[in-house]
């Protein structure tokens, strides 16, 4: 078992020392034996350490680089230009315009619009 304690805890020894000091957010792995589990368990219970747990890290490994990619991409479509006057541009244009500044389905003239004006309330909120 992998714990990480979330305060320091000293285990006293027979002297000074012997004694093994386990400090604020050190990672410890007890690895699989069963009594140096039950020594992990009871940090845990007693609320020493939280466990850890590979697919709880997996899980938060995955969604920090799901969260860059979502940054990222929005740093790009900050990058897009966007016309002023937009009855000026072709309905083709504009849907591939739309397209290009959102996750969303862009396929007709209306749903551009509707991009490209939630595009602009994100870089000008008010």
């Amino acid at each position: 078992m992998k714990i990480q304690f979330v305060q320091q805890h000293i285990v006293r020894g027979e002297t000074r020392d012997k004694d093994v000091v386990y400090e604020k957010d050190q990672v410890v792995d007890f690895g699989n034996d069963r009594v140096d589990n039950s020594y992990a368990r009871a940090y845990v219970d007693r609320g020493y350490a939280d466990e850890i747990n590979g697919a709880a890290e997996r899980g938060r490994a995955k969604a920090n680089a799901e969260s860059a990619r979502a940054a990222a991409r929005l740093e790009a479509r900050g990058k897009i230009a966007i016309p002023d006057d937009l009855s000026k541009v072709a309905d083709g244009d504009l849907i591939k315009l739309g397209q290009s500044l959102s996750d969303d389905m862009v396929q007709s003239k209306d749903d551009a619009l509707k991009a490209i004006e939630t595009e602009k309330a994100r870089r000008n909120p008010t």
